[in-house]
């Protein structure tokens, strides 16, 4: 059978053109990107909290009988509570913030299984009598303690903004307490019916009972370390009512206590912002599938504000990245209980990038000449101060490194919040909505830049640059109108008290619930513990107002004491300036009036330092001027000062002691052929009012500041 060829080749042909066509056809078709769902519906469809609390609402619709099986309850972190419908928005708040589904705070907390299961089968719900008995019950009892509710709903009028500006109408009360102290409140009268608060002192929080009354979830109380101390249960109580808190008694021994503190306060106002917005995504989707529109553009009553125009709420700024990896592991653990470093990945995401750039480069400490103790304390761990650390929060896990705008958290340095700020390739529009701001260990901030943290506080809550993406219907109306400042709760912690942390609180600090402000007189003060037997000579500097006080500060200077350096014996002069500034005018100065000096900064190289410090020692140059910021950072061990002038107080009260301890006869040049002579003078202000109750005590400083005198003697000579 002969077979044409072109007929195969005509059937072959075919075939591959109808193969090719059918492939054709299907990479033909344009690639459909799947439509994003909308941020309402991704809530209502992929998170299986909703679906879960939807099952109970529908199971408490139907009639159960009381012979109702036994059932387990176990607390979860992000189980939104039950409401009914017949419960009104205030109700709704009462039952958010404390996490109750009208089972009392107590037996929440139960370990007792009988009485998890008579709360859930005691009574059907057509038992209305003692349903309202106990609603009545609920009511009474969190009337004290709504406080979460009570202030973000506040609506502030323009009079009390005003008011609030102007700080009219304050009221005062002062208490003393155990562990604070003294504790001095100031309220704002906002209302007609303004009733004074209860400012006595609170019973410490010893079980997870406590911590509930006080509005902390259920799922941190489970894992908080119980009890508290005195000093933190105070502290908290506080904080936990939404006044901002100036605490300037911070020291190595209280800084975990009061770090732990902070951290339960931010995270249960986090968890309780988030719950919030949660459950009203979740009434906002019904409410769009009843009226058959989308989530975006259904009408939104005003009840269900509930947000900023911004997602970040809490901001905690602190000096090193050491203090940052304290603060994620507190958090963390309050979050998820203890773990190890290998649980702790799989709960927070990117923790081991985070322990790889904030842990360790702990700076090398010497044996041989060591330092002082709170200075190994200070500087133990990462000490880098250029850092930012955005956190989120999702339904299991904290995830780290997360972007500004979708973080809501941010714990960073006065740097790098100042960077974050100056940045111009992207705004920081994520300052705008801050509820919470915390600053630890102030004290820090001055020797590294204090201009750093005012620059940054200027710039929360100011007008948004872009267009936020946040729905206006949700957005607070206070917030929409530019008052979210007076909504900012800010806790301040110091180790002492000075000037320019009291101008924070008060220039800086507007919220419209008050402060408590901590203030115990100094009784001693730095100067007990000065080992030299010297006389030392306080002199004072008349200013006219404070804004004078660098210009006759530096005046005072040159008229009276420049001159004693052209004297014959006079040498072996350490001039200490503690403001960076002041130094740079004196060193100009000095330069200028061809003075024999060497300098030391905090910018100085360590070649420079030895050769500075021998030079000094062996009387090449009649004066040393040393920055505070260099003692701070390296504390150098200077040795042959026989005559000590303090250009202004010591900002850091224990290096007064220090440096004067540094003119002991041991530290001395046997060589230099001035035998005991010696002198100790402080050059100082009225203004300098705190820094001097940190040297002297309280007392003694009022006297030196409102005294006639020009001149006072401290003598230290046994």
């Amino acid at each position: 059978m002969l077979v044409d060829p072109h007929v195969c080749a005509k059937d072959t042909s075919n075939k591959q053109f109808k193969m090719k066509q059918k492939h054709s056809k299907n990479r033909a078709k344009p690639y459909k990107k799947p439509t994003p769902a909308r941020r309402n519906e991704r809530f209502s469809k992929n998170y299986s909290f909703i679906q879960r609390s939807k099952q109970m609402e529908e199971s408490h619709r139907r009639e159960r009988m009381p012979t109702a099986p036994k059932q387990e309850y176990e607390p979860v972190a992000e189980l939104l509570p039950e409401i009914q419908d017949d419960v009104d928005e205030t109700g709704f708040y009462e039952q958010l913030v404390t996490g109750f589904n009208n089972i009392p705070t107590s037996d929440i907390l139960s370990s007792k299984a009988e009485e998890e299961e008579d709360h859930f089968i005691a009574v059907p719900r057509k038992s209305k009598p003692k349903k309202e008995k106990r609603s009545v019950n609920l009511s009474a009892d969190l009337e004290t303690y709504n406080s979460f509710s009570k202030r973000f709903d506040f609506e502030l009028s323009t009079d009390n903004i005003n008011d609030l500006i102007a700080r009219k109408d304050v009221k005062t009360i002062k208490s003393n307490w155990s562990a604070l102290g003294n504790v001095r409140f100031d309220i704002p009268r906002l209302a007609d019916d303004f009733k004074e608060p209860d400012c006595r002192e609170p019973k410490d929080i010893a079980s997870s009972g406590d911590l509930q009354k006080l509005e902390v979830k259920a799922s941190i109380c489970g894992n908080a370390k119980l009890p508290l101390t005195a000093l933190q249960s105070q502290l908290f109580y506080i904080a936990n009512n939404y006044q901002d808190v100036y605490f300037p008694h911070r020291t190595h021994g209280n800084a975990e206590d009061i770090r732990y503190v902070y951290c339960l306060h931010a995270l249960n106002h986090m968890l309780k912002v988030r719950s919030l917005i949660l459950r009203n995504n979740e009434k906002v989707s019904a409410l769009a599938k009843t009226q058959k529109v989308s989530p975006n553009e259904v009408s939104i009553p005003e009840s269900y504000r509930d947000q900023g125009l911004k997602r970040m709420k809490v901001v905690f700024v602190v000096p090193f990245r050491e203090s940052a990896l304290k603060i994620v592991n507190i958090i963390g653990d309050l979050l998820f209980g203890s773990q190890d470093d290998q649980a702790r990945k799989t709960s927070i995401a990117n923790y081991e990038r985070f322990l790889a750039d904030y842990s360790g480069n702990t700076i090398y400490f010497p044996k041989t000449n060591p330092k002082p103790v709170d200075y190994e304390q200070t500087f133990s761990g990462n000490t880098d101060d250029n850092f930012k650390l955005g956190i989120r929060f999702t339904k299991k896990t904290m995830s780290l490194f997360s972007d500004m705008n979708s973080s809501d958290m941010l714990i960073a340095s006065p740097l790098g919040l100042r960077m974050l700020v100056t940045d111009k390739e992207s705004d920081f529009d994520f300052l705008n909505s801050i509820e919470l701001l915390i600053m630890d260990q102030a004290e820090l901030f001055l020797a590294q830049n204090w201009e750093n943290l005012l620059h940054s506080l200027d710039h929360l809550h100011l007008q948004p640059q872009k267009l936020p993406d946040t729905n206006c219907q949700r957005v607070r109306t206070w917030c929409l109108s530019g008052a979210s400042s007076f909504y900012r709760q800010t806790l301040f912690f110091s180790s002492h008290e000075l000037p320019e942390f009291r101008a924070v609180i008060n220039s800086k600090c507007n919220n419209y619930q008050g402060k408590a402000r901590v203030s115990n007189l100094v009784e001693h003060g730095d100067i007990r513990n000065v080992l030299t037997p010297i006389q030392q000579v306080f002199r004072l500097i008349n200013c006219s107002s404070v804004e004078s006080t660098f210009d006759d500060r530096f005046q005072y200077f040159v008229k009276n004491i420049m001159p004693q350096f052209s004297k014959p014996g006079f040498s072996h002069c350490m001039l200490y300036v503690p403001s960076y500034f002041d130094y740079v005018r004196i060193r100009n100065h000095f330069k200028t009036e061809m003075v024999s000096f060497v300098q030391i900064n905090e910018y100085t190289k360590k070649e420079k330092i030895s050769r500075a410090r021998d030079i000094f020692f062996h009387s090449g140059a009649s004066v040393l001027l040393y920055s505070e910021r260099a003692h701070f950072f390296r504390r150098t061990r200077i040795k042959g000062i026989r005559n000590l002038i303090m250009y202004q107080p010591p900002n850091f009260p224990h290096f007064y002691s220090e440096m004067i301890n540094l003119m002991l006869e041991s530290n001395q040049n046997p060589r230099d052929g001035f035998g005991d002579a010696m002198s100790v003078s402080i050059l100082y202000t009225k203004y300098d009012l705190l820094s001097l109750s940190n040297i002297v005590g309280s007392e003694n400083a009022v006297k030196l500041t409102s005294g006639k005198k020009d001149s006072y003697l401290f003598s230290t000579k046994t």
